[in-house]
C-alpha cells in the first residue's frame, strides 16, 4: 500500500471516529470552494489539501497554529466554538495543530507557554490573533503570563508564516479603541507597522489578513485557512488587507430587504406593522449601504440567519479600518440607530441632528424677532414702497406699457393713497435733483 493510500485510509478513519461521513466531508469542501469563489472543479483539490495537511503525506505533521487572545470578550472564539459536526469550523480547525490557545487549551501555566515558545522557534506557523493590542502604560495595560502584550505579539510575529486578525478588535481596536480609550487599544496591523517604523522590530512583517466583524464569522476563518493550506497564499485582498470576495460588496447589494428599499417601504418604528412585514431598516440607522461584507450570503449559525434578517439594523462592524488611528468602526457608526455619528471637541460630543435642530431654531427665532421688530416700528405699514409709474414710462408716455390710471388702480387695491404717493414721489424727485419735477407731475396726470 502506498503512502498516499495509507494517508487516505487514516484520514477516513479519523473522519469516522468523529462521526463524519466521506460524503459530508466532500460537502464541506464544496462549501469552502463556494466561499472562496472557486468552481466545483476545485473541490477534489481542496479535499486533497485538507487530507494531506491532516495526515501529512511528506511531513506527517499537522499545520501548526498559534491563537493569541488579547483584549477581547472572547466572542470570536465563542463564534468558532459553537459548532457541530460536520461544521466547517470544527473540521478545518481540527486539521490545524492548535499548539497554543488560552481560551480552549487543555493545558495551562508553564507547559502551555512552553508549547507556544517551541512553536515559535520551529517557525512556519499561522498566527491567529483575537482582540486588540493595548499600548497603554508601555504595554502594561495588558499582561499575559507576566509579559506585556506588546512583547508577546512582537515575538510571536517574528517567525510566523502569516498573521490572521480575527474580528474587528484585532483589526482596528474595536470597542476598546472607542473614546476615551485610556488603555491605548490599537489594531494589530497598525501596531506592528508603528513598531517597525520605530525600530522595535527588525524583521519583515509577515503577510497580514484582516477579518473584521464583531464577532468574526467562522466561515471566513475556515475559508482563509483552507486557501492558505491549498495554495500557500491568501486570497485577493483589498487595500485594507481584507479578502475581496468577503468584503468587496456592500451588505445592501445582497440584502433580502433591498426590494422594500427600492419600493420606498421602510420601518420608522420598532413594533410597527412595517417591521412585521419586513420592510427596509434604513431609517432605523442601518449601515448596510456603506458596509462591505458578505453577511447576507454566508450568514451565521451554520447559515441560519444574520443581523438584518433577525430584525436588527446593520451597525457597520465590518467597516473596521486597520490604517487609521481613532477611526474604528464603533466611533464611526455610533449611535447605531442613526446615520450621523457624534462629533465634538475633546470629551464633549453631540449628534449632528441636535446641532441642525438648534441652528434651525435660532434662525426661526431670529426671523420671528425681526418680523415683530418691523411691525412695531411701523416699517411694514402699507407694504413695501410702491412706484405708481416707471420713470421711463413718464418720460415716454407714447411708448409706455402701462398707464398712470392703471397704476393708481393697483395702488388702491394695495391700500395706498395715489394722491399722497404722487406728492411723495414729486418731493423725493425734486430733492434728489435726479429728474424733472414738472415732467414727473405731467406724467402722473396722464
Amino acid at each position: 500500500m502506498t503512502t498516499k493510500e495509507n494517508c487516505m485510509t487514516s484520514f477516513d478513519e479519523l473522519l469516522e471516529q468523529r462521526g463524519v461521513k466521506r460524503r459530508d466531508f466532500l460537502k464541506l469542501c464544496a462549501g469552502i470552494a463556494a466561499t472562496l469563489g472557486l468552481s466545483q472543479v476545485a473541490v477534489p483539490k481542496i479535499a486533497q489539501a485538507l487530507e494531506e495537511s491532516v495526515i501529512g503525506v511528506e511531513s506527517g505533521k499537522l499545520a501548526p497554529a498559534i491563537w493569541l487572545e488579547l483584549a477581547s470578550c472572547t466572542g470570536c472564539t465563542e463564534s468558532l466554538a459553537q459548532v457541530s459536526n460536520p461544521d466547517l469550523a470544527t473540521i478545518v480547525l481540527d486539521l490545524l495543530s492548535l499548539n497554543y490557545a488560552e481560551t480552549v487549551a487543555a493545558g495551562a501555566g508553564h507547559s502551555l507557554e512552553l508549547a507556544k515558545e517551541q512553536t515559535i522557534e520551529a517557525g512556519g506557523y499561522l498566527l491567529l490573533i483575537e482582540g486588540s493590542m493595548m499600548e497603554g502604560w508601555n504595554g502594561d495595560a495588558l499582561r499575559i503570563a507576566n509579559e506585556r502584550n506588546t512583547d508577546i505579539v512582537e515575538h510571536a510575529a517574528s517567525n510566523a508564516a502569516a498573521i490572521v486578525c480575527v474580528g474587528s478588535c484585532a483589526v482596528d481596536g474595536g470597542w476598546q479603541a472607542a473614546y476615551p480609550n485610556p488603555a491605548g487599544a490599537i489594531g494589530v496591523q497598525l501596531y506592528l507597522e508603528k513598531a517597525k517604523e520605530a525600530g522595535r522590530i527588525d524583521y519583515d512583517i509577515p503577510p497580514i489578513i484582516n477579518l473584521p466583524l464583531c464577532p468574526g464569522n467562522p466561515e471566513h476563518v475556515v475559508a482563509v485557512v483552507v486557501d492558505y493550506l491549498l495554495l500557500n497564499r491568501f486570497p485577493d485582498m483589498t487595500a485594507e488587507n481584507k479578502p475581496t470576495l468577503m468584503f468587496g460588496q456592500t451588505i445592501h447589494d445582497n440584502c433580502h430587504r433591498r426590494g422594500h428599499f427600492e419600493n420606498g417601504e421602510f420601518v420608522y418604528e420598532f413594533g410597527s406593522e412595517a417591521e412585521t412585514k419586513g420592510y427596509c431598516l434604513y431609517p432605523m440607522g442601518c449601515k448596510g449601504p456603506e458596509t462591505k461584507a458578505n453577511c447576507p450570503i454566508v450568514r451565521w449559525n451554520r447559515g441560519l440567519s444574520w443581523c438584518v434578517e433577525s430584525g436588527a439594523p446593520c451597525i457597520g462592524c465590518a467597516t473596521a479600518d486597520p490604517t487609521r488611528v481613532g477611526f474604528n468602526w464603533v466611533e464611526m457608526n455610533a449611535p447605531f440607530q442613526r446615520h450621523l455619528r457624534n462629533v465634538g471637541p475633546g470629551g464633549f460630543t453631540i449628534n449632528p441632528d441636535i446641532i441642525a435642530l438648534a441652528v434651525a431654531g435660532v434662525v426661526v427665532a431670529a426671523l420671528a424677532i425681526h418680523g415683530f421688530g418691523m411691525k412695531a416700528s411701523g416699517r411694514t405699514k402699507g407694504g413695501a414702497p410702491f412706484e405708481l409709474e416707471r420713470k421711463w414710462d413718464q418720460k415716454h408716455p407714447e411708448q409706455a406699457e402701462g398707464s398712470a390710471a392703471a397704476a393708481k388702480i393697483a395702488a388702491e387695491v394695495q391700500g395706498i393713497d395715489p394722491a399722497n404717493a404722487d406728492k411723495k414721489k414729486v418731493k423725493e424727485t425734486t430733492e434728489s435733483g435726479s429728474g424733472d419735477a414738472d415732467s414727473t407731475e405731467k406724467g402722473g396726470d396722464n
